[in-house]
């Protein structure tokens, strides 16, 4: 037996969804289908079905025909945080149905971005002035938002496509999960209020920086409505490329860029962490795969890349001889290319 009662949650959540007004979280989106499973069982459509092996991680997939949204109940979650979290994962099946295509290329961003403290810096400048336009619009405040990222945007072209491309997926989809909570329950809509301004303004939470994105885009939807300069329903995303055509970058001379000292500590931090992760997952060599295979996808939520390694929370999916497998678990990969697995170790956390 599972852990928790699919069908109940499942029920609750049906109910939960029926009481949303889901045009004024986002215009023209609808509810969708979703399914809720566990290690042994998942639930779809008011009945238990067959667990394949499309059930992985939290997210939205194409199954018999249609997209819908899946979440994995590993722990248990108040019935309105998991509806928030359904209609998150269905907002992702919606961005699909209207053929979004602003998707980063993950796997290339995990061995492509580097983390800069410079532009880290400005990124910790702009989530303030995030904050502060949250508080009470301020046009001045928006103009050096603005004027920040345009900056941003040419001085780091690579890093800044990754993180707004990650905004416009994951932001919007934290966006809408925001919103569901606002017309659910006061006061989980301002907790979670709360716990995005305290990881905007703290830097060790910058890193892996996917994960920053999605209270960005978020908070970033937020501004650009104050002033009036976002669309629901424009096919350009992501929309903040569009809306920098036309502002001017922030000028920094030579000597007055923006270097935060915690900044710098926290990445420091975070290359250490991920270079103890490495060492002590090979030295303890618990081997469970070994290659070569073709990396088919991974846990990217909070996926790491360091020399050569990629690590995995939950899981991975890899193909053996053409046929899509499946290793449980966390994971350290050692990798012979950007594709190819050379070695698959059990993380040791």
């Amino acid at each position: 037996m599972g852990k928790y009662n699919l069908e109940e949650l499942y029920n609750q959540v049906t109910e939960a969804i029926a009481t949303l007004d889901f045009d004024q979280i986002w215009e023209g989106f609808k509810p969708l289908k979703f399914a809720l499973y566990d290690d042994e069982k998942c639930y779809f459509n008011g009945e238990y079905i067959e667990k394949t092996v499309d059930f992985c991680a939290n997210t939205a997939i194409e199954f018999h025909g249609e997209t819908i949204a899946i979440w994995n109940i590993a722990e248990k979650l108040e019935p309105t945080i998991l509806t928030s979290k359904i209609v998150h994962e269905m907002f992702h099946a919606y961005q699909m149905m209207q053929g979004w295509n602003c998707w980063a290329k993950e796997l290339e961003a995990l061995y492509k971005y580097q983390y800069s403290a410079e532009n880290l810096s400005i990124k910790l400048h702009e989530n303030k002035l995030l904050l502060d336009i949250l508080a009470d619009y301020n046009e001045t405040k928006y103009k050096e938002l603005m004027s920040l990222r345009k900056y941003r945007s040419e001085a780091f072209p690579y890093e800044f496509s990754y993180e707004t491309k990650v905004e416009e997926i994951e932001g919007t989809a934290t966006y809408v999960e925001w919103q569901v909570l606002k017309q659910l329950d006061e006061k989980k809509a301002y907790e979670f209020t709360e716990k995005m301004k305290k990881v905007m303004i703290q830097p060790e939470y910058f890193f892996p920086i996917r994960i920053s994105s999605y209270n960005t885009g978020a908070l970033m939807i937020h501004a650009m409505r104050c002033a009036d300069n976002y669309s629901f329903a424009t096919s350009e995303r992501p929309v903040i490329v569009s809306v920098l055509k036309n502002i001017t970058p922030k000028m920094f001379g030579p000597d007055n860029k923006i270097i935060d000292t915690e900044v710098e500590k926290a990445l420091s931090a975070f290359n250490e962490e991920s270079k103890n992760i490495i060492e002590s997952t090979i030295t303890h060599n618990d081997v469970a795969l070994t290659g070569p295979l073709e990396l088919d996808s991974l846990n990217i939520y909070d996926a790491r890349c360091y020399k050569g390694f990629l690590t995995s929370r939950i899981g991975l999916l890899y193909k053996e001889n053409g046929e899509t497998k499946m290793f449980n678990g966390d994971a350290v990969i050692r990798m012979k290319n950007e594709n190819t697995i050379d070695t698959v170790y059990r993380w040791v956390s």
